[in-house]
């Protein structure tokens, strides 16, 4: 007799119904998939901590001036 543990294989499946749907509303924004928007995140983030940082040099060099 075939015997079928729904809510053990539903728990094993979510993660993948939910990657798949990240994935499915990633290429609705720029068509981009979802490892492409991996990247985007990981550029525009450096591309702000340069910028910060940039900033913070900027404000030091501002006070050792003022000094």
């Amino acid at each position: 007799m075939l015997s079928l543990d729904f809510n053990n294989e539903v728990i094993k499946a979510a993660p993948i119904a939910g990657v798949a749907g990240a994935d499915g509303v990633a290429r609705l924004f720029w068509g981009l998939s979802l490892n492409e928007w991996f990247y985007v995140a990981a550029i525009a983030y450096t591309v702000v901590q340069i910028g910060a940082k940039v900033v913070d040099k900027i404000i030091d060099w501002k006070k050792a001036n003022k000094e």
